[in-house]
């Protein structure tokens, strides 16, 4: 969901990067056959991209509408918030999830050969696609270790009243099961959102879920967490792991699982000044050495200084704030990256990094690591939306948009991309000369004002999808494709 409109939904007061949600129709598989993997060179070094894949469109439920309206420009095509996993089972296996129209339904697709061709499915929370419900969004997966697939989301009969869903494919990804409701639907006083799902790799049984839980009473949100121990055939009721109290609302939860076991539940915490209005931003976690059966206290990680993406030409909102977690396997090293305005006089946005190599425990300082060229005009060099994973060699790719295109004609134009760090002793992933190998993703830039605007906000997502396949990493993002219409895309590229 995105992360604009429930901020707004949650409390007018709180800030002006409010949250934004969105979803998709679907009705039944369709068969997308799409082009094969044509190797194209790129601008880094031993790196390849394949073909950017349009996977969102033809849209899976046609013209099928579940009734959710919000207010600004978007229509029943538009797709956003993808996210995408691969299963360690059989890593050509390659799975996407995204909102189709605007809180309307969620559709997946999937791939058996390495992302060449897809086919789309759709996933039974909402009346569009088979389930029992009117909108949905924030669609999450997660592969277990045998190969089991599960999604999580929020869905509900409106916006403003939802709980938490999640669906199970054990085919990879082509069908999915009914909706499982893990917390109840609730309204502004028990509103669920923003959930995310993690398999325990070393348990396939084993999956664990966290989302957040606000109440406009007290404009609080708490953190909810509920796991299975049985392959989704049962869910724990869902129970609150952390109260940060009056005027906070801790949200964006996302757990990793270390290579030792312990669990790590990172999430952002907004802090309201009661007299003021202003907001504090920080970037926190708690641990589990029982797997979830207790957690620790709140762990800073870092404060986060929030500058809002701007269309310079306009002063509209570009969706913007958003984390991204990721741990090394090998080593148990946890990476952070965020958007953060710390670097430039907070001015705008570049995007933060920062890791942990204790569990957690502490934190390096936050430095910059996109590469969007200094010499430019502010409203250029805004970087949003990053998204972080680990490939088998310990490389760390990082996407992320930028505006470094933009000109003075008409349109502000958008480009996503990938940098990357290779981290050693001598040259750790701390040190900000280490990061390089651009890759940019989007083969054309973008027009930002064409993307649909739920809320008015111009909106691709919350997050996109990021993961690796060995060395490879693997990339589902949003764009306006040249129709107008905002879609989602796959690319891979190949190290």
């Amino acid at each position: 969901m995105n992360n604009n409109f429930d901020k707004l939904t949650k409390s007018l007061a709180q800030t002006a990067a409010c949250r934004a949600a969105l979803k998709q129709c679907g009705a039944g598989l369709a068969r997308l056959a799409l082009a094969g993997l044509l190797i194209l060179p790129a601008t880094a070094s031993q790196v390849q991209l394949g073909p950017l894949i349009e996977l969102s469109r033809p849209n899976a439920v046609g013209t099928c509408d579940d009734g959710v309206t919000l207010p600004g420009p978007w229509t029943l095509d538009d797709a956003s918030e993808p996210y995408v996993a691969v299963n360690p089972v059989n890593p050509k296996n390659i799975v996407a999830a995204w909102i189709q129209g605007c809180f309307q339904d969620i559709v997946a697709a999937a791939s058996f050969d390495g992302g060449r061709t897809w086919q789309q499915a759709l996933v039974p929370f909402t009346v569009c696609s088979g389930g029992p419900f009117l909108g949905t969004g924030d669609p999450w997966l997660s592969f277990a270790r045998n190969g089991d697939l599960y999604l999580i989301s929020v869905s509900g009969p409106s916006f403003d009243y939802r709980g938490i869903t999640i669906s199970k494919s054990s085919d990879g990804g082509l069908h999915w099961g009914p909706a499982v409701l893990v917390h109840p639907l609730g309204d502004d006083y028990a509103l669920g959102d923003k959930p995310s799902i993690t398999a325990d790799p070393r348990d396939a049984r084993v999956v664990y879920a966290v989302w957040d839980v606000y109440d406009s009473i007290d404009a609080s949100g708490q953190i909810y967490f509920s796991r299975t121990i049985d392959g989704g055939r049962t869910w724990e009721p869902g129970r609150s792991i952390y109260v940060p109290g009056a005027s906070t609302d801790a949200l964006d939860d996302t757990i990793v699982v270390l290579p030792n076991g312990t669990l790590v539940c990172l999430f952002e915490e907004l802090t309201t000044d009661p007299i003021t209005g202003d907001v504090a931003i920080a970037i926190a976690l708690l641990r589990s050495t029982d797997h979830g059966q207790t957690w620790s206290g709140r762990i800073p990680l870092a404060q986060e200084f929030l500058v809002n993406a701007l269309d310079p030409e306009n002063g509209q909102t570009v969706t913007t704030d958003n984390q991204s977690f990721a741990v090394d396997p090998r080593n148990g090293n946890l990476y952070a990256v965020w958007p953060d305005a710390r670097f430039n006089n907070f001015q705008f946005s570049s995007i933060a990094f920062a890791m942990s190599a204790d569990g957690g425990l502490t934190w390096s300082e936050p430095i910059p690591i996109n590469q969007t060229p200094r010499r430019l005009p502010a409203g250029n060099r805004q970087a949003i939306l990053p998204a972080i994973a680990v490939a088998a060699d310990g490389t760390i790719g990082v996407s992320y948009y930028d505006f470094r295109f933009n000109d003075g004609r008409p349109g502000f134009l958008a480009d996503c991309w990938l940098v990357q760090c290779q981290p050693s002793r001598r040259q750790p992933a701390t040190d900000p000369t280490n990061w390089g190998d651009e890759v940019r993703l989007t083969p054309r830039s973008f027009d930002m004002e064409q993307a649909m605007a739920p809320l008015f906000d111009y909106f691709v997502g919350d997050y996109e999808g990021l993961t690796a396949i060995g060395d490879d990493f693997v990339t589902a993002f949003g764009q306006v494709d040249r129709d107008g219409v905002t879609s989602i895309f796959f690319r891979r590229v190949e190290r």
